[in-house]
């Protein structure tokens, strides 16, 4: 008892700023921010400036940071009540940084093994800003070949029209829907934009 005692008060004193160390409980980004450091910046630079050692094949993570609401239990950047411009701003922007990248030696030819489009909620955007997303980055990139697509939806930003955007437009794979919970109590205590309902609406679309 006694040190289950000692082990919780040790927890509960931990520094704030400890909780993205190496080796801690949760880690919310990797590399953790307490590895980034600016006097390693020339050595960044210098390997996004070189031909790639290997032809391990590549990852690619897209990050869509809108939400329609914020969960009670999410602790990322997320930003609700934009307008379309703003999205549409941002859309342009991961395009253009997108763009840069792929010209980068590091990258050479190697395909993408997977493509995972994260956030926030990536189904917020609407079909034609999907579709619009899509043909901009398939000028610079493709990922005809990878193994896997994966998009993650909240399932009250869907319909029958996205998912086939998201399919035919985004080659995805595999949908990440979010449900948490099928109570619409313990949802609503959450904070959670959806329901139960839907949730087997997003479940039986094709």
């Amino acid at each position: 008892m006694t040190t289950a005692s000692t082990q919780d008060e040790s927890r509960e004193k931990k520094p704030e700023g400890s909780k993205t160390e190496v080796g801690s409980y949760f880690i919310s980004n990797y590399p953790p921010y307490s590895q980034w450091k600016a006097d390693s910046l020339d050595e960044v630079k210098q390997r996004l400036a070189s031909a790639p050692t290997s032809e391990n094949p590549l990852g690619l993570y897209l990050h869509i940071p809108f939400c329609r609401k914020r969960c009670k239990f999410c602790y990322f950047k997320v930003f609700t009540d934009v307008k379309a411009q703003e999205v549409q701003r941002y859309v342009d922007a991961l395009c253009n940084e997108i763009s840069m990248v792929s010209q980068l030696p590091v990258m050479g030819d190697r395909p993408f093994r997977f493509v995972y489009f994260g956030g926030g909620t990536p189904s917020f955007l609407s079909p034609k800003q999907l579709t619009k997303l899509a043909d901009r980055l398939r000028e610079h990139i493709t990922w005809d070949g990878a193994e896997e697509v994966t998009f993650e939806c909240e399932p009250g930003t869907l319909s029958e029209t996205k998912v086939k955007t998201l399919r035919e437009q985004l080659g995805v794979t595999r949908l990440s829907l979010g449900i948490e919970n099928f109570s619409d109590k313990l949802l609503e205590e959450n904070g959670r934009a959806h329901l139960s309902k839907q949730v087997f609406l997003g479940v039986g679309m094709d």
